[in-house]
């Protein structure tokens, strides 16, 4: 008999509800515990994950499975092709190991519900009891709602909301769970090391390390380094965090966890317990620690639209009505942004340390994405998808909801004729032009004020893409035609 822990978005021993209560429950009755990772490649691509995000899940699994084997948890990795064919591939697993319960984390988007749903009901019949836990969230998913208990569509009220609710009941993490001692461990271990050879129908595969990819060298891909690159963003550089999280030349201006949480590789839930004790003990530091507990609170918000408006993840838009924009069809100038040669020296510097690194700033996730959808009138879905294939963090909840946020389709209190000037933003958070120095070499040896906006021609640089009076004018035009539209019907 055996405990089965299914691990998906949640690669971690710490803070891990599934992995805590199958250990637990194993303990109490002189059972084992047996970790499996299933990995649907096909499923990932049809979800526009890159190299960048399929690498780095491939490290952060390499690591669980020496925290696991510390443990005296053997990790199972089978290549299967989809969320479909997870399903028999759990279950033939469970019968061939023995394992009458399954034990997982809940994940926001439709389609990994609906597997999950489809699970359960495929498992019940068969003897075999799942247990779901919350996971991927501070607040259980779909349960920050109005008093009329309808979902919050804005993000404020949302925020304060949310608050309430953690005030009145504390974010609890879980410890690392005890290894797991029983008798027949090492010949479970050298039964399930057989399996590939006594069933040539399971795909065993090994996790790899990509230690010749510089982007995934970059990124900590172990516990102990998540963990360590917390301790250091909240011992200094979180006191700066509400001034600086705006300006991408500093290095320090934000936590740099966001790989780390879209794998699982750590916690939201102790991301906040950490900056809790932060706000609590040191007053100097108390308003910025607050202000990234708002940055996480942003990330559950886009979780638990996932689950409350299942047409997130059917690529459509939350303003219904914005599915009428009449999109430019411009390929060309969809390359330039994509190259990060738009002319705009802010913009391509961000679009630039998006593929030198697999990651981009915040702000200027922002400010590209309205770049491409506002001045450029390009379809948003095509931001979202390249973000998404280059990306180390890529996360549908949260790429989806900047996205539309920035191309003012989706859950956003401010009107659809809010702009980022590139040249604005740049004066503003970039004035020394150091970041865009970095990315943008053509541009380096200029003084700061012609890095920010160039006169004339630069060699090697090209000409802007488009005028920015032009763009906005052609953008206000789309959206009053659609809003016009809207009212008339």
């Amino acid at each position: 008999m055996a405990q089965l822990v299914w691990f998906r978005s949640d690669l971690r021993v710490h803070d891990n509800p599934a992995l805590f209560t199958a250990c637990q429950q194993a303990q109490q009755e002189g059972t084992d515990v047996i970790a499996c990772f299933l990995r649907p490649l096909e499923q990932w691509q049809s979800h526009n994950w890159g190299q960048n995000r399929i690498r780095y899940t491939e490290r952060c699994l390499l690591d669980l499975k020496e925290e696991l084997e510390a443990l005296h948890i053997p990790l199972i990795c089978q290549d299967v092709a989809t969320f479909a064919g997870q399903i028999p591939a759990l279950l033939q697993l469970c019968q061939r190991l023995n394992c009458h319960q399954i034990f997982a984390n809940e994940e926001p988007e439709l389609n990994e519900r609906q597997r999950d749903q489809q699970l359960i009901a495929q498992a019940e019949p068969a003897g075999i009891h799942c247990q779901l836990f919350h996971d991927q969230s501070l607040l259980p998913l779909g349960s920050v709602l109005k008093n009329d208990g309808t979902p919050y569509r804005v993000y404020t009220p949302f925020r304060k909301q949310a608050q309430q609710m953690i005030a009145q009941q504390p974010v609890q993490t879980f410890p690392a769970p005890a290894p797991v001692i029983s008798d027949p461990q090492q010949s479970l271990q050298l039964k399930i090391d057989s399996l590939s050879l006594d069933q040539p129908d399971l795909v065993i595969f090994q996790p790899q390390n990509y230690s010749d990819d510089p982007i995934q060298q970059r990124w900590p891909a172990t516990e102990k380094e998540a963990f360590h690159q917390l301790e250091l963003f909240c011992g200094q550089p979180i006191n700066r965090y509400k001034t600086q999280r705006d300006f991408p030349a500093d290095a320090k201006g934000t936590s740099l966890l966001s790989p780390m949480l879209a794998a699982g590789k750590l916690s939201v839930k102790s991301c906040w317990q950490a900056a809790e004790q932060i706000r609590l003990s040191d007053p100097a530091a108390a308003e910025s620690a607050s202000t990234w507990q708002g940055e996480l609170l942003w990330r559950d918000f886009y979780r638990h639209l996932l689950v409350l408006y299942p047409e997130l993840s059917r690529n459509q838009p939350f303003k219904k009505e914005t599915s009428n924009i009449q999109w430019r069809n411009a390929p060309d100038d969809l390359q330039r942004w994509q190259e990060g040669k738009t002319g705009f020296p802010l913009v391509d510097a961000a679009m630039r340390q998006l593929k030198e690194t697999g990651w981009m700033h915040n702000r200027l996730r922002m400010l590209t994405a309205v770049f491409l959808s506002k001045y450029l009138l390009i379809d948003w879905h095509e931001g979202e998808r390249w973000f998404m294939q280059h990306l180390v963090d890529a996360d549908l909840a949260s790429n989806n909801g900047g996205w539309q946020w920035a191309a003012s389709t989706g859950t956003d209190a401010v009107p659809y004729f809010r702009l980022l000037s590139p040249y604005r933003q740049a004066e503003r958070f970039d004035a020394q032009g150091e970041f865009i120095a970095r990315f943008v070499p053509e541009l380096a040896k200029l003084p700061a004020k012609q890095r920010i906006q160039p006169k004339g021609y630069v060699q090697g640089y090209p000409n802007p893409v488009a005028d920015l009076k032009e763009g906005k004018e052609r953008m206000m035009a789309a959206f009053k035609a659609v809003k016009s539209e809207s009212s008339a019907s």
